[in-house]
């Protein structure tokens, strides 16, 4: 497991946020051929009354959803923002997939 899993640190602004967590919801269809080290793209996805946080792959196929963690409140304001951020996979498998998420640089 990465140091630090599921905390999250705060940078420069409330938009400056890097944390690693497991993504849930995980689709293997969308894991294979992922490997460590890929980067993937968070997007906010708004439903009815709510709004998740989703990583993509760049052709964008949804891998998983970013949930449950401290800081998700935070992740969602600044995707409303229109702040992006990247996920690097860390570990990934079948139904797994570990990023640590960091703002993308602009």
């Amino acid at each position: 497991m990465p140091y630090g899993m599921g905390q999250v640190r705060t940078g420069s602004d409330e938009c400056d946020l890097t944390f690693t967590v497991d993504l849930i919801g995980v689709r293997r269809d969308a894991t294979r051929g992922l490997q460590a080290g890929d980067v993937l793209e968070v997007d906010l996805v708004a439903g009815a009354g709510a709004s998740t946080a989703v990583c993509r792959t760049t052709d964008g196929a949804t891998v998983g959803a970013l949930a449950a963690f401290r800081g998700l409140v935070s992740l969602l304001g600044c995707l409303g923002q229109g702040v992006r951020f990247e996920a690097l996979i860390e570990d990934v498998g079948a139904t797994r997939c570990t990023v640590t998420v960091t703002r993308a640089e602009a």
